[in-house]
């Protein structure tokens, strides 16, 4: 695949209220362009004729035999096509209010959009609603075509007053239209000629589309590079992405949010395996870092000068798409930068009327809707204002797998300065070394710190052994402490419910805290049931030197037979929501550095099993049997 010629490859939507000739359009221009052979026609006709029904050059695209029979153009279809200039691609959205989401889905990914009225029907509601739309999602190149001029003997006074009426409604939005073109689908009237309105001065249709300059992002745009995934190859890590916008060097300091560390770029490598110096804007690369650091998706990277706003709660507008309206007391789920995160909508600002640009207060938004919200993410989010970068300020809303929404970020100049002001309070924070080193401590305790990670289900048997095994650690002569889930949860994460994200961020916690106390030359043993792989290895980037999983293993069965508290038959009952292992699932680990089976071994055999594993890993050769 050649990915510069892919980038030269315009990207052009058209949008209309229903039967006002999209697909009409699309289709005679294919045809005037000479991109349909006379066989294809031929066919089209006979098929027309073998259904009884009069030709149209929109069969050509109404594959579906739904939308044959309805003739309705149901969902986006795709078609390469090019003039004497350029290449483009033609992205055909449905005009019907029904199909509204599948219209917004392609227009995300338009460089120009051809909007078209029927010069009969004028200006509709809907056509209204397609413009607002196309503005919201940050289309700027908007062509108009007036279309059926035939119907209306192309008279130039019913042109020049459908014109009059479109450019009002466009000012009231701050849209400029780079053209508005009288033309006719079905003779092709100033399509790729004008034979029929001489009166019209302008530009052909194919005129337009070798002229009009697709939006580009200025070479000022900020770097910004969401991490689609992380790659284990040999002893490389390589992350891949798209560089949404600005450009990338081999070298480069980086910064990885929302964890703002910073690293440098060691490489960029393309496939296929190829490396390069440098990439910029569109282009699919892998990159790897001079220093190893953990890395996830969803992570965005960007420069020390222009960082994204890392926030849990923003403004927004959005579009509504599904038939249930938006439940303020249910969460949803938000995508943007390759993530997914929990969200609740707290607030309905005001709904925007978008046939006359009126906005009213209401609490309910329904299908269609355009609206101003409010939305909390249940943990930290990485975005940008859409106005300022719009790869990183827009995002879709889904629930159950389904969309139902989509919307672009508006940053209240609070937060950025919040934002701003917190990354400059980082710059003169400095972590200060404690006089005594590591080696002091070991010398002094007689052992190497570590932090012995317990992972597995509720029951398996983790809190006991973990007790067990403090207890022949301290009379072995080791300095050893538990940090035990649920007495975290009583204390400093008591403010932490059970969410995926509430999870992860319970584990950052924990995790930060049992490095503190190894630091200090424990070692301690961490018992979480901790169920997402991903986490677990977060934990393990913050000292992987001495972080040791354990998999405390028992089966699903024999945990319920041990629970005594009832836990899993009141989360089977639905009492409990995300409870592990029934309603919310658990990842085994895959290589973990120790798996204790309690259903095979007794209490006894697995805290020897343990704690021999422990001293071998940081025995000092020093330590003595304490007498008690």
């Amino acid at each position: 695949m050649n990915l510069k010629a892919n980038l030269n490859v315009i990207k052009l939507i058209i949008v209309g209220h229903v039967d006002h000739g999209k697909s009409s359009l699309i289709g005679k221009l294919l045809h005037d362009l000479g991109e349909i052979t006379d066989d294809k026609v031929t066919e089209i006709k006979q098929n027309c004729i073998s259904r009884s029904v009069p030709f149209e050059w929109a069969f050509l695209l109404d594959s579906l035999k739904i939308e044959r029979d309805q003739g309705v153009t149901v969902d986006t279809t795709q078609i390469f096509f090019k003039t004497k200039k350029r290449n483009f691609v033609f992205i055909d959205a449905p005009g019907h209010k029904e199909f509204l989401k599948n219209m917004v889905t392609g227009a995300t990914q338009a460089d120009i959009a051809f909007l078209i009225i029927d010069v009969n029907e004028g200006v509709k509601d809907q056509t209204k609603k397609h413009v607002y739309l196309l503005n919201l999602i940050g289309v700027r190149n908007i062509i108009i075509l007036i279309n059926k001029m035939d119907s209306v003997d192309y008279k130039k006074e019913k042109f020049l007053s459908l014109r009059s009426s479109i450019k009002k409604y466009l000012k009231n939005i701050n849209i400029t239209a780079r053209y508005i073109l009288p033309v006719s689908a079905k003779d092709g009237s100033n399509i790729t000629q004008n034979s029929n309105m001489k009166w019209f001065k302008g530009s052909t249709v194919e005129d337009v589309l070798d002229r009009v300059r697709p939006g580009k992002l200025s070479k000022k745009t900020p770097l910004r590079m969401p991490v689609q995934d992380v790659y284990k190859i040999g002893q490389k890590r390589i992350i891949v992405g798209r560089i949404e916008s600005g450009d990338l060097r081999v070298n480069d300091k980086i910064i990885i949010s929302p964890s703002n560390m910073e690293a440098q770029i060691s490489s960029i490598e393309t496939w296929p395996s190829k490396q390069v110096k440098k990439c910029s804007t569109g282009e699919c690369v892998g990159i790897t870092l001079k220093n190893q650091f953990f890395v996830d998706k969803g992570n965005i990277i960007s420069k020390k000068n222009s960082l994204p706003v890392i926030t849990q709660s923003f403004q927004a507008k959005i579009f509504w798409f599904s038939k249930k309206p938006l439940n303020l007391n249910k969460s949803y789920n938000l995508k943007i930068n390759t993530k997914s995160y929990e969200i609740k909508f707290t607030k309905i600002e005001r709904i925007i009327e978008t046939n006359n640009l009126s906005e009213k207060k209401r609490s309910i938004i329904e299908r269609n809707d355009v609206a101003i919200v409010r939305i909390f993410s249940m943990s930290s989010i990485c975005i940008d204002d859409f106005a300022y970068i719009q790869s990183t300020g827009c995002f879709s809303v889904e629930s159950k797998f389904d969309v139902v929404g989509g919307g672009v970020i508006k940053i209240d100049k609070n937060i950025s300065k919040q934002n701003l002001k917190k990354n400059l309070q980082k710059k003169y924070i400095k972590s200060e070394q404690s006089y005594i080193t590591e080696i002091d401590r070991t010398s002094r305790f007689g052992h190497k710190p570590g932090i012995i990670w317990f992972t597995g289900l509720s029951g398996s048997g983790k809190s006991t052994l973990a007790r067990e095994a403090e207890k022949s650690l301290f009379l072995r002569g080791y300095s050893a402490y538990i940090l035990d889930g649920d007495n975290l949860r009583t204390g400093i994460n008591k403010d932490l419910g059970f969410s995926k994200e509430e999870r992860k961020e319970n584990i950052r916690r924990t995790a930060e805290i049992a490095a503190m106390m190894s630091s200090a030359g424990f070692i301690v043993i961490v018992s979480l049931i901790s169920p997402y792989d991903s986490d677990r290895k977060e934990a393990k980037s913050i000292k992987p030197k001495i972080f040791r999983e354990v998999y405390i293993k028992a089966s699903i069965k024999e945990c319920e037979r041990r629970d005594v508290k009832g836990y899993y038959l009141k989360a089977k009952s639905g009492l409990i929501k995300n409870f592990t292992g029934i309603t919310a699932p658990y990842e085994e680990p895959n290589n973990p550095n120790l798996i204790i089976d309690t259903e095979i071994l007794s209490l006894k055999e697995s805290t020897k099993k343990l704690t021999d594993f422990i001293e071998k890993e940081f025995s000092n050769k020093k330590n003595k049997m304490l007498k008690v």
